[in-house]
């Protein structure tokens, strides 16, 4: 039967983001499914563990670099990411949060309206992301807007060079790691 397209479920579709993990108990069941995860296949899950801090050190790594070219563009942006995009944590972002920083994210990203009544990423401030870089999802840590492209290539190509090579790495791990995760938690 073909889905007709009433008030209803047109709003409901209008409000429906997409983004998984979206309710406080869809939320918990994914932490307690990787939690249980954990326990059951703790001694198979070295490799994970030595991969999500490999990312760790990656993003310690290219902190610093990355702040200099935001301290240099984010002041004056008029097209803030944070507010333009709808942002959240993958399989991925968890994985490494919970096997290389030994924590899981309290919720998943929402956007909520702030000062201006503009909806925003929840951790955006007027002095930027409340949380650290390395517990922001992957997509905050990669995404350079074309002014801070446009900054490094002007100013820091060496620096863009190292960033990206990073970056490549943390995207090779993180696909790994959860390739590795899905087939120790599929198999019996």
């Amino acid at each position: 039967m073909p889905l007709t397209l009433t008030k209803k479920n047109r709003s409901a579709m209008k409000d429906y983001t997409g983004i998984p993990w979206d309710t406080a108990e869809e939320w918990n069941q994914v932490f307690l499914s990787i939690k249980r995860i954990d326990v059951l296949y703790r001694d198979r899950l070295e490799n994970i563990r030595k991969m999500a801090m490999t990312i760790r050190q990656k993003y310690e790594a290219m902190s610093e670099p990355i702040e200099n070219v935001c301290s240099h563009t984010c002041l004056y942006c008029e097209d803030i990411c944070c507010k333009r995009a709808t942002i959240w944590f993958d399989l991925k972002d968890l994985l490494y949060i919970y096997f290389g920083l030994n924590r899981f994210p309290v919720s998943q990203m929402i956007k909520k309206k702030g000062g201006t009544q503009e909806k925003a990423c929840c951790h955006f401030s007027e002095k930027g992301c409340t949380l650290e870089r390395i517990d922001r999802p992957f997509v905050c840590i990669w995404y350079f807007c074309p002014a801070q492209t446009k900054h490094m290539l002007f100013h820091h190509e060496k620096i863009k060079k190292t960033i990206d090579q990073g970056l490549n790495e943390i995207k090779v791990l993180r696909h790994k790691m959860e390739e590795e995760f899905i087939r120790i938690s599929s198999s019996e």
